[in-house]
């Protein structure tokens, strides 16, 4: 290593740096020193963008040898930016370090930047960038294919098969929620048809009442409905297991293909390369920009004077998962998405980036090569002002580029992006479309949900409609207010003119 790399006292910075290019080392505590004994405002400035700039080059070399048993000093450095313990108060070291480094989430969709480059590197997750995607390992017997980089090809037909079977599996999961929805209607109606209550004079059960009677006529239509959700469950797991069976066999001839040996090995279906980190990073690079802003601070080294203070709880994964629920609590449908008539819940992959923004971003709503049941990417800033405000930013872009991209040319026309569309262009609104549906989709969740009117009541009426709240938040929100209360009982009217 460099001479400044070598004075350096065991700690916490030495070891984040160790092992990487002296040359690149050196340089980067030489500005690092630089920036911080200059006095001289302008030349401060300098020395703060020539560091930021020789930052992300280690910050790069470092992600290019991410995996599982990487030192926690350069897990902390790709994760939270950190750097060097001196820029941090004793409280923000203490907020650091003692972060779990395994933090839960039950639906493995919530990924710190550290975890998301090993799950790209691993092959687990298809990378960011699509200008240069990596090369799929040869798969000569797969599709009489005798290359592997073909990106529409060998690939695209294994994601297909394995978004068919998800959708399969899904689908079932779906007429499973369905059949229960009817067992519960069936038992409720047997126990009120079984509950007789004593005839005074005979002191015996009584007979069936005009409301037993009544529940009577309604077994044979339930009958026929189990019946029919029979047959499709039926069709689904029939189906599921088609597919299953094909991915299992092309999962054998990949790790065939790829001299791998051992049963039960998961295939990459990816082969990744330093060449693949670097373009993974350099995209991830471009999220944190995003979720920073034009005007926002860029400085990417964690420092407690950049750090914001209104709030101590950051969006730190643990917290990311329970505001996500919290989201979901009041947009059941924010994650449901319909393809060919089956409507799934699909989360998207949310990658939690280090900076200090103000400003969640939708990357991709989904894969192109699968619509029905692929994951989209969502980058979130950890260091933020509002957190719960920057969720919903992210979760409001996802929701539009979705509801664009599966109306595609009929976006205008069609479903909450067209009506939302005829609304922009008949009050005549300036800027961008997008911007203006996010910012009404953080007023309707965190105003209108409490019943405070800050929407236009078209805008009001489109969200009730494709942005619905929960059934008792509705009810709810119908005693507090005029517009609400007329929503709600021209739903109810909807609703029993369809029985």
């Amino acid at each position: 290593m460099g001479k400044l790399y070598d004075s350096l006292p065991d700690g916490f910075l030495k070891k984040a740096l160790e092992g990487e290019d002296p040359e690149l080392v050196d340089r980067l505590l030489n500005l690092q020193a630089k920036y911080r004994d200059s006095q001289d405002k302008d030349e401060k400035v300098v020395y703060r963008e020539r560091l930021a700039t020789t930052f992300w080059q280690v910050y790069t070399e470092v992600a290019k040898k991410v995996s599982p048993d990487m030192p926690a000093q350069k897990r902390l450095l790709l994760r939270f930016g950190c750097l060097d313990m001196r820029y941090l108060n004793a409280d923000d070291q203490k907020m650091i370090l003692s972060r779990p480094k395994d933090e839960n989430d039950p639906d493995t969709t919530v990924y710190y930047i550290d975890e998301w480059l090993i799950a790209v590197a691993e092959g687990k997750v298809k990378p960011s960038m699509t200008d240069e995607q990596p090369k799929q390992k040869k798969l000569s017997t797969v599709g009489g294919s005798s290359g592997g980089d073909d990106p529409s090809g060998n690939r695209s037909k294994y994601e297909r098969i394995v978004g068919a079977a998800e959708a399969e599996r899904l689908n079932y999961q779906n007429l499973l929620e369905k059949r229960k929805l009817v067992e519960e209607n069936l038992l409720s109606i047997a126990n009120l048809i079984v509950n007789h209550p004593n005839e005074q004079l005979l002191a015996m059960p009584d007979i069936y009442s005009d409301d037993q009677l009544a529940k009577l006529e309604e077994l044979p239509e339930i009958s026929r409905e189990l019946r029919r959700l029979q047959k499709e469950m039926q069709l689904a797991r029939n189906n599921y297991s088609s597919k299953f069976e094909e991915v299992n066999e092309m999962e054998k001839q990949m790790v065939q293909a790829s001299g791998q040996d051992g049963e039960g090995m998961t295939p990459q279906l990816y082969e990744v390369d330093a060449r693949t980190i670097e373009n993974e990073a350099g995209a991830l690079r471009q999220m944190i920009k995003m979720c920073v802003g034009r005007q926002g601070n860029h400085f990417p080294i964690l420092t407690s004077a950049f750090i914001p203070k209104e709030t101590r709880e950051y969006n730190f994964k643990s917290s990311v998962v329970d505001r996500l629920a919290g989201v979901e609590g009041l947009d059941g449908s924010v994650f449901s998405r319909t393809f060919r008539q089956a409507t799934n819940r699909i989360l998207p992959y949310l990658i939690l980036v280090p900076g200090y923004g103000n400003f969640g971003i939708c990357w991709e709503p989904y894969d192109k090569y699968n619509k029905a049941t692929s994951k989209g990417r969502i980058a979130i800033p950890i260091f933020t002002r509002i957190p719960d405000l920057t969720i919903q930013m992210a979760l409001a872009d996802f929701r539009w580029q979705t509801a664009k991209e599966l109306a595609s040319y009929h976006w205008m026309d069609e479903g909450l992006t067209g009506r939302y569309y005829e609304y922009f262009t008949k009050e005549k609104l300036k800027g961008d479309i997008k911007t203006a549906f996010i910012e009404d989709y953080m007023l309707w969740l965190s105003k209108e949900a409490q019943g405070i009117q800050k929407l236009h009541k078209d805008v009001r009426y489109i969200f009730w409609r494709f942005v619905p709240f929960p059934d008792d938040l509705k009810e709810k929100l119908s005693l507090k207010g005029f517009y609400y209360n007329e929503l709600w009982k021209k739903e109810q009217t909807f609703r029993l003119s369809q029985e």
